[in-house]
């Protein structure tokens, strides 16, 4: 166990480039789109699609099964892509989840890239780098094995923090009974967090210290909110498997705090990487933090 931590995680942090080979016009938000178009040119990878996809549907025991990946997509906005448009993305191999990071790169290679949108354009595969050494992992064909390497998710401390901004960058999807919440909290933020360390580090490798996080999940109804300026945001994507179409709206915005809140730093930037609430695996739940 590494001294002074209270949770352990690695991760495979790779960014993707495709380039469009026509003019093509994509969803706003890509992270299911990319999802999917993925998983059908790993398809005849038995193996590693049951690992990557079928999680939930391969734990009977379990009704919550979070995945070993998110897929970072860029940020909402651009639809429309030209011939030679670069779009980048990144995927992030939780813990075990690493060790398939290979297997979809050579899906993507043999494949020559990904069919994107309703009118499934092509994108083919240009490059993947590491996100965090800036090492190419494959290029022209060639794969760099020396390159794969897991990093700590990181664990970073302040001292004398009172205050924290909490930006939702990506919509923030909460249910209860079967609806979406439209409002959130300082003790939601953080029950979410530790509980998804707990579940990630249980499944796929690592660990988290369950006494520290049961008491700062008991702290953090002592911090108040300060401001909060965030709204429902509405969003749609159309699913292959139902041939319909799916919410997938959730809240956006910015929310301020206080209090003695440098016990939460850690898990705060821990989130910045791993997300909260539902659909991460989409890219939601993607916060950024700021510190006073």
């Amino acid at each position: 166990m590494i001294e002074n931590t209270e949770f352990y995680l690695e991760y495979l942090p790779i960014n993707f480039s495709v380039i469009a080979q026509d003019k093509s016009i994509l969803p706003p938000y890509l992270g299911s789109t990319l999802r999917g178009a993925i998983g059908h040119v790993l398809r005849n990878d038995t193996e590693a699609c049951h690992y990557l996809y079928d999680n939930r549907r391969l734990d009977k025991k379990r009704k919550e099964v979070l995945n070993p990946y998110i897929i970072v997509p860029p940020m909402i906005g651009k639809k429309l892509f030209y011939k030679n448009d670069i779009l980048n993305f990144d995927i992030m191999f939780l813990g075990d989840g690493a060790k398939y990071a290979k297997n979809v790169i050579d899906a993507l290679s043999s494949q020559g890239g990904l069919r994107l949108g309703v009118r499934r354009n092509k994108f083919i595969f240009d490059k993947a780098v590491h996100k965090t050494d800036q090492r190419v992992i494959w290029q022209d064909r060639t794969f760099y094995q020396a390159a794969i390497r897991k990093i700590p998710l990181v664990y970073k401390t302040l001292d004398n923090v009172e205050s924290v901004t909490i930006k939702f960058l990506t919509p923030l999807r909460r249910r209860r009974n079967n609806e979406l919440l439209k409002d959130v909290d300082f003790s939601s933020i953080i029950r979410n967090i530790t509980y998804r360390i707990e579940s990630l580090t249980g499944r796929y490798g690592g660990w988290v210290d369950t006494e520290k996080m049961e008491h700062i999940q008991k702290l953090s109804s002592k911090i108040i909110t300060t401001k909060k300026d965030i709204e429902l945001v509405n969003m749609e994507r159309y699913s292959n498997r139902t041939n319909e179409k799916m919410d997938f709206g959730g809240l956006m915005g910015s929310m301020s705090f206080h209090g003695d809140l440098s016990l939460f730093v850690p898990w705060l930037y821990a989130a910045q990487i791993l997300h909260i609430g539902g659909n991460t695996t989409f890219g939601m739940g993607r916060i950024e933090v700021e510190f006073i």
